[in-house]
């Protein structure tokens, strides 16, 4: 091909090579700037550097305004990115074109309800196929723009004549009654509607959803009815332990934009359940826009970029949450785990150390920071951070096997054996046959040498009970081997490398099985691999002694020879 050729083609090349959608390919002559602003948007994006993304995209629909697939892709950056007036003034332009894809009906009502627009808002609500809702965001935001424009009886009736139709909405139906009712000062109007919801929630044969308690307590706080709000906070299992301060966040809804924002968290809500952490970032980002300070729409923000592997932009939004009841230190908690996720591990200790010190008495941070010490190795400090969080706690009961577990961990990694095999076994007493627990034990009794044969069947234990788990199996081979049944060994942990074939330990274990089965090439083969993957500092010369004399290592007064060539 003519090099003049190449030139041209270079840049549809490139956008093929790399996966890029069809905006760059479909401009017959793309204007000068253009490719380059486009494909740094596109990689951008595909690390995960949304707000990047977004201004290199920007840029290149600047030089080529015509072209719908990138306003398209740029408008879901820009919200999720929570620039909701850009985002807005674009879907008009596409609306305007005809396009009614995710998520422009949502930005398009929502700028009307922000707007106080609730007559254009009712119009878009009762015509969802042009708009591009679904039928139940349609229908509250039509029962809430009605609300807004002054009738609120009419709002009310929209959602109790659904919740008499549609099935499994009658809870989250009469709660955002209750909502609008409340919000305009009718309150034994709410009064009756929350019970509803109340009793609706019964008849489901569920506990009551954390939000739906924490409405309706805040509601009966409010009126002065401690006793019912007690009631309703029992039935939540466990109690309200994700942030159930409701009388310091105070009235959920304040007016009908809030009631939409409502609706759009709890939507964003089930849909982070479901996992769908993308789609859930756009309904809490325009939540937000029209309600910002509601602390839970925040952390759903915030949690949702942390698990779509944002760990840095998930730090910035954890600290954005008002610091009201225990959002003040939750969120913060988070946010030091985020920048643990960022590999910003001196930052996040320090961070979580500081949350610590804010509630002396939660014993939560103790142990999220004995986690955090023990992932970078400071099993004593982890040891402290673990026995903290007991203090704060006032000992141990039956529900802590895990923090048990945790502790004997770094205990056993700080040299601390005999203090760490008892937590083991309290822990077994409590959590019974626990796969993790089993396996840990067991292998440290192989590895020290000590209650092989009950080792062993541990071990066999767990594997049973988490066949496909690469750690697990490869506990039960090293029993094997050290029991000396080499053959059995071998093949269990042929099977361990092919479920973990990149751990550096397993490697060098059926390196030590080969060699004693007498297939020494093979053995070199696997311990060479240990050694490209990174195995601990103290057991490297470990590796390097094996290669040059085998599995029982060199004479203390020979001077190793160069082994024989293997091939390798």
């Amino acid at each position: 091909m003519p090099s003049m050729y190449r030139s041209l083609l270079a840049p549809v090349l490139f956008a093929a090579a790399i996966g890029a959608p069809s905006a760059l390919i479909a401009l017959e002559t793309p204007p000068e700037g253009f490719a380059p602003a486009y494909l740094a948007g596109h990689i951008a994006e595909r690390r995960g550097d949304a707000d990047i993304a977004a201004d290199r995209l920007r840029q290149a629909l600047e030089l080529a305004p015509e072209t719908p697939v990138l306003q398209r892709r740029l408008l879901r950056l820009q919200v999720a990115e929570g620039q909701f007036e850009a985002a807005a003034k674009g879907a008009e332009t596409l609306a305007a074109a005809g396009d009614d894809n995710f998520p422009i009906g949502l930005l398009r009502l929502a700028a009307r309800f922000r707007s106080g627009d609730f007559a254009g808002a009712i119009a878009m609500a009762n015509d969802p196929r042009a708009s591009g809702l679904s039928t139940v965001v349609a229908m509250l935001a039509s029962a809430w723009a009605t609300a807004g424009s002054g009738d609120v009886n009419a709002g009310v009736k929209i959602l109790t004549d659904a919740a008499k139709e549609m099935q499994g909405l009658q809870v989250l139906l009469s709660m955002h009654a209750g909502l609008m009712a409340e919000q305009a000062g009718r309150t034994d109007l709410a009064l009756s509607l929350y019970e509803e919801a109340i009793a609706a929630s019964e008849a489901d044969e569920r506990p009551p959803s954390p939000r739906l308690v924490q409405v309706i307590a805040g509601f009966f706080d409010r009126q002065k009815m401690s006793a019912e709000a007690a009631t309703l906070r029992e039935k939540t299992p466990g109690g309200l332990t994700s942030f159930d301060d409701t009388a310091a966040v105070g009235l959920i809804v304040n007016d009908p934009a809030g009631g939409l924002a409502e609706v759009l968290y709890n939507f964003s809500g089930s849909l982070y359940a479901d996992r769908q952490y993308r789609q859930s970032l756009i309904y809490a980002r325009i939540a937000a826009a029209m309600r910002p300070a509601d602390p839970a729409t925040l952390f759903t923000i915030a949690q949702s970029l942390e698990s779509s592997g944002r760990p840095l932009a998930a730090a910035t939004a954890y600290g954005a949450i008002p610091k009201v009841g225990s959002y003040s230190w939750r969120a913060p908690m988070h946010a030091a785990e985020s920048l643990k996720d960022a590999k910003q591990i001196d930052a996040a200790i320090a961070a979580m150390r500081a949350v610590m010190e804010d509630v002396p008495a939660e014993p939560e941070p103790a142990i999220a920071l004995g986690h955090m010490l023990r992932s970078d190795s400071k099993f004593a400090e982890a040891v402290d951070a673990y026995d903290e969080a007991i203090r704060r706690k006032g000992g141990l009961g039956a529900d802590d096997g895990w923090l048990r577990y945790a502790r004997g961990v770094a205990l056993e990694r700080a040299e601390r054996w005999e203090e760490a095999e008892q937590e083991f076994l309290t822990a077994l007493e409590t959590l019974g046959d626990e796969p993790l627990v089993l396996n840990y034990l067991g292998y440290t009794w192989v590895d020290r040498g000590e209650h092989l044969d009950k080792a062993r069947a541990m071990v066999a234990r767990a594997v049973e009970l988490r066949p496909e788990d690469g750690f697990i199996r490869d506990s039960l081979g090293w029993a094997e081997y050290r029991a000396g049944d080499y053959a059995a060994a071998a093949a269990t942990l042929e099977r361990a490398i092919g479920l973990q074939p990149v751990d550096p330990v397993i490697n060098e274990h059926l390196g030590d099985a080969y060699w004693q089965v007498g297939r020494t090439r093979e053995a070199r083969f696997q311990w060479r691999r240990a050694l490209s993957f990174e195995p601990e500092e103290k057991q490297i010369p470990i590796i390097e002694e094996k290669l040059k004399c085998g599995v029982d290592g060199c004479p203390a007064a020979a001077v190793p020879k160069k082994p024989e060539s293997d091939g390798g």
